[in-house]
This record gives C-alpha cells, structure tokens and sequence, in this order.
C-alpha cells in the first residue's frame, strides 16, 4: 500500500527494519482458490473470493473427504468425562430445537479459543489439579501511533497490513537503561503492524449523519488520511490474570458467562511509554502533519482502564502447556495432564504470548498435535 510504502521508507530512514509482513493470503491461484484481488476487505470480514487462509479453505478440504461433518448452530455444553479411567468418553451438545445429544469418541480435541476452552472446562468440571484452567490470561497489550497526513494514503485498499518492523523486540542499552530507572529487568515491545485508518464502513460508523454525511465520507479525514503503526506488544503471563464462571451472569443457554479478571503488569506499561514516542518520529518522518498515541486496554495510570477491555483478537494462556503438571494444563503435545484422551489445539495452551501474531503458530502447533494423534513421524526443527 501506498502508506506503507512511505512508512517503511522513513523507518528505514531512522535505522530500523521493515519488512514485508507474511500473511497467508494467496499471491497467485492455490488449492483451488484464487490469488488476492486487494480489495481491502481482509480485517473484520471473510475473504468474499477465498483468497485468505482463513479457517474456510482447510474446512472446506476436510469437508470433502467425507469423514468430516458441520453440525451448524449447536453448543456444546459439556464434555462427558470416566473419571474412574481419567478418560473422556465425548461430548453433549444441544441442537438448534433446543434437544441434547451425546457423541461419543475415542479423542477429545478442544479447540474453543483462549476464552471459550476454559469456560468449556470449568462447566464440564474436568479434572483441574494444578488449578490453572482459565489462569494465566494474556492479550496483546496494543499501543496505538496514529498520523494525519495532507494528502490521500488510500490506506482501505489492499491487504489490512502489508508491512512491520520488529525491532523493538530487542532490548539495547538504552532500553535497557530505561528498564532500570523503572525498577525493571528489562522490556520489550511486540511486532508493529504498518496500517490504514479503517474501511468505508468503519468510517461511516464514526461520521456524523444527515447532509454533511456524503461529503464527509468523500472528504475522508479518517479512511482515506489516517495512518496508524500498531504494536501487538508481549503481555506477561500473570496468576491473577484469568477467565472464570460468573456466579451471577448466564448466557443464552443459561450456562454460566465467562468472567474476566485483568490488568496489565509494568513491563507492558513502560514498553509502550517508551517506544511510542519512537513511532511518533518514524510517523512524522513519513509527512504526518500531526499524531496522537493511545493504548489497548486503556490505561489509568499504572493500571487497565476499567473503562474498556482490551481490542485484542488475540488471547491466549489459558491452559498452559508445560512437563510439570504442577505448572500447567498439558503437556508439551497438548495432552491434558489430567485426561489422557484429550488434546487442545488453540491458542489456550501458550505459555507466553510474545510479541508477534499468534495465528501461524497456532496452525502449526495444532499440526504438529494431530500428526502425534495420528502416529506420524515427528517433524524436525533442525537438521539431524
């Protein structure tokens, strides 16, 4: 993208290291889908032509074999556990008309989200020895740099995010320097995604109605003039941190909502205080005429605003993996420790939350889980 391309320039002006951001998106026809057609319609939305690599396309092959069935708009409401042989025997769902069924299965796969895997367990009161299920709950802390520029960026058009730079995910002196004036080891930030301002439909969400709306649209203070760098800066992994079962709230299905207990830990604090004002310059290098800062979850002082929850897509922790079952949910092929049957393939089972995406590593940890369910040679690393 336009944008992009002047950004980058000016990164790369003040020393730092851009680099065109892997997506999996396709840029020539694969698989049976076609290549992207840049239309601008990558975040918030399914890729309407399949372009993406989003979860449709791999469905979409499993479908075709014939051994893989959608049972749309059922819940599942518990796992159906032997707790005599530490075994889960299946599921019960309830269907669209409201009729509970059992399915039975040799294997368990869990694979909710870092939210849901846990309210999953604790309503299905599975074995919790360690007491960590739902523990251990990270975002990405966001800090947001955005520029106003003069001139149309075009910014909706094409891939949501085309750039980054990570070069703040290395400490050097002075960050480290920085570190100890805040009685802190050290600190590091997370990926910075190089972005436009928002969608048309986004754009109209925040225009104000009635005559003037058309002319503002076309004007474009936002969509088509505003530029953004944002950081997905690593969240430490806290106890305190976690997702449980409201005593009091119930959802649809009148099983317990999930509850959220957060804040944020210095390290996420003084990472983002710090390297903001640096992506202010590398905005104003690029032509922004004025920028502001902001961060998701808010902030109120040292702590999360109580305003807001956080943005962030990405959530992860919940259940931990690890070899100690003392210090974790499962093992290190995402076995519970407590079931012997059961695996979980989402992003529950991070031990930390870095500073990059978790999507790429949440595919291939969930092949590498599978192809351990199935018996398949282990995938090598490293060369023998």
């Amino acid at each position: 993208m336009f944008g992009a391309v002047l950004t980058t320039e000016a990164a790369t002006r003040l020393g730092y290291h851009p680099y065109p951001a892997p997506t999996g998106v396709n840029s020539v026809p694969y698989d049976g889908r076609p290549a992207c057609n840049n239309c601008g319609f990558c975040g918030f939305y399914g890729c309407p032509i399949d372009a993406k690599g989003d979860p449709v396309a791999p469905l979409r092959n499993a479908l075709r074999t014939g051994r893989c069935e959608i049972r749309p708009e059922c819940f599942v409401e518990r796992i159906v556990l032997d707790r005599s042989e530490r075994r889960a025997r299946g599921v019960r769902y309830v269907d669209a008309v409201g009729e509970a069924h059992d399915v039975s299965a040799s294997i368990v796969v869990v694979a909710c989200g870092a939210f849901e895997t846990p309210r999953l367990l604790l309503r299905s009161d599975v074995a919790n020895s360690s007491d960590l299920v739902g523990r251990y709950l990270m975002y990405h802390f966001q800090t947001f740099v955005v520029g106003s520029f003069p001139f149309r960026l075009h910014g909706h058009r094409g891939r949501s995010v085309t750039h980054l730079h990570d070069d703040h995910m290395v400490p050097d002196a002075e960050s480290l320097a920085y570190a100890k004036e805040h009685d802190l080891p050290y600190f590091r930030a997370g990926i910075v995604e190089h972005g436009g301002g928002g969608g048309p439909i986004l754009e109209a969400l925040y225009t104000h109605p009635g005559r003037r709306h058309t002319r503002a649209m076309l004007d474009s203070p936002m969509r088509d003039r505003l530029w953004a760098f944002t950081v997905q800066g690593e969240d430490l992994p806290q106890l305190s941190n976690r997702v449980d079962l409201d005593p009091h709230v119930r959802d649809a299905h009148g099983s317990p909502a999930g509850r959220v207990t957060y804040d944020v830990h210095p390290h996420e604090v003084v990472a983002s205080r710090y390297y903001a004002p640096k992506l202010d310059e590398i905005m104003r290098e690029a032509g922004a005429e004025f920028t502001f800062a902001a961060t998701s979850p808010p902030l109120e002082g040292d702590r999360a605003g109580r305003a807001a929850a956080s943005m962030s897509r990405h959530i992860m922790g919940t259940c931990r993996m690890g070899d100690d079952p003392r210090a974790s949910v499962v093992d290190r092929w995402q076995r519970f420790h407590d079931v012997e049957n059961m695996v979980c393939t989402d992003s529950s089972v991070f031990p930390t939350s870095t500073g990059y995406g978790p999507t790429l590593t949440i595919v291939a940890l969930a092949i590498r889980a599978c192809r351990e369910l199935a018996g398949l040679p282990r995938l090598r690393s490293t060369p023998e």
